[in-house]
């Protein structure tokens, strides 16, 4: 049975962490592709990019890479984007076992997402460790879910905004075409 990871999130923008991260949950877990999917309309979030923006930095940062994937499965979803549902409709169009890829921030806050008990029977979680976050790895294994050994990365997409606000540079943390396109779109101004 192919085996897929799904990495949602905002890429706002895609950075090396992120990139990083998936190449090593690929590679550990033995999975056939990556699929990121760029939030469309997420309930947790406020402020950020268009889609379409964020879709474009996503499809020219993985490009090259045969195992990595863009879906814009979220762009035909009414209302809010809850991650349940993305998961439950791409299980619908791909074969094969979901691998959900969440940061250690975000398996903290699960309770806060919808339906986060179905969400756990509708796929095995990988959850990748993050500096500053710490996880109870007993709890982790009564639950069955799988725990990533990816290099902790220090990267957020809050920080890089912040950073080009200001004005200094993000060259060396984010794939070069989305470096250029940041500077040519004259993005987080």
């Amino acid at each position: 049975m192919n085996r897929y990871g799904i990495f949602g999130g905002l890429f706002d923008p895609l950075h090396l962490g992120h990139l990083i991260i998936a190449q090593g949950v690929l590679e550990e877990f033995r999975l056939k592709k990556i699929i990121f999917v760029p939030a469309y309309n997420p309930p947790h979030k406020h402020y950020y990019s268009s889609y379409r923006v964020r879709c474009h930095m996503v499809a020219i940062g993985i490009k090259g890479n045969r195992n990595f994937e863009l879906s814009t499965i979220e762009k035909g979803m009414k209302g809010k984007t809850y991650t349940i549902e993305v998961v439950r409709r791409l299980k619908r169009e791909i074969k094969g076992k979901m691998y959900l890829i969440i940061g250690a921030d975000q398996w903290l806050e699960i309770k806060t997402w919808r339906s986060p008990q179905q969400l756990i029977r509708e796929c095995q979680l990988i959850i990748v460790p993050r500096p500053g976050y710490r996880l109870n790895k007993n709890a982790l294994l009564k639950k069955r879910l799988l725990v990533s050994h990816t290099p902790l990365i220090d990267i957020s997409s809050t920080r890089l905004r912040e950073i080009v606000k200001k004005g200094s540079d993000i060259q060396y943390l984010v794939p070069q075409s989305v470096y250029k396109y940041i500077r040519h779109k004259k993005l987080y101004r």
